[in-house]
């Protein structure tokens, strides 16, 4: 049985030399996100066999939670703390890349 837990994948393209300054921007996030209403998560992975590749992986009670952040001023001031520069660099990959999923067993 299907919980009401709702998880968001992005893969994220940008030049290995600039993914530490990527990551980092991660972890320096404003924190907004984890007042958000549903917010459960979040977690960035890299892969040692793709260095332009990030993953960021975000879990939510619901998908409308989730909506709600993605249309948000808190998620619009999150992002213009980035850097132009990187900012231009970073490739979100969408449709086929940007993947959601419903728990389904834990």
């Amino acid at each position: 049985m299907a919980t009401n837990d709702y998880v968001s994948m992005s893969r994220l393209r940008v030049a290995p030399e600039r993914a530490d300054e990527l990551v980092e921007a991660f972890r320096g996030r404003m924190g907004l996100v984890e007042a958000f209403d549903g917010f459960a998560g979040l977690e960035v992975w890299r892969s040692d066999r793709d260095p332009d590749e990030i993953i960021m992986v975000s879990r939510w009670r619901d998908r409308a939670c989730f909506t709600a952040y993605m249309r948000s001023a808190e998620h619009q001031r999150s992002h213009d703390r980035i850097p132009e520069d990187l900012d231009a660099a970073i490739g979100l990959e969408r449709l086929d890349h940007l993947h959601t999923y419903d728990v389904v067993a834990r």
